[in-house]
């Protein structure tokens, strides 16, 4: 079974994959900066994730970043005009939820 970090890095990058085809499917481009945010939020929980210690402190920090991640991925979930793409933001979110508990789990935060 893979530890915590791989679970995280596993985690994130389906994260990501999941939100390049998300992109590069929307219809609508005002939606894309939005993800590129995501993008962003997700690289940023990454490196949080590789500086971090095995503290409640750090990973406090990165759960926020997670947290912020899934709520703008939930709102762009939420606004969608397709079931096509349902899937997709699934794996988004299925993914944070993943890091989450891996994050929450190495600091025995986890229930």
């Amino acid at each position: 079974m893979p530890n915590h970090e791989d679970q995280l890095r596993i985690a994130l990058d389906g994260c990501d994959a999941a939100l390049v085809k998300l992109e590069r499917l929307c219809c609508e481009p005002g939606r894309s900066p939005r993800m590129a945010e995501i993008a962003a939020i997700i690289a940023e929980a990454r490196e949080l994730a590789t500086d971090r210690a095995e503290d409640a402190d750090d990973a406090t920090q990165l759960l926020a970043t997670l947290e912020r991640a899934g709520g703008l991925i939930g709102a762009l979930q939420v606004g969608c005009c397709t079931e096509a793409r349902m899937p997709l933001y699934a794996t988004v979110l299925d993914g944070l939820t993943t890091a989450q508990i891996s994050v929450s789990r190495s600091v025995g935060l986890g229930h």
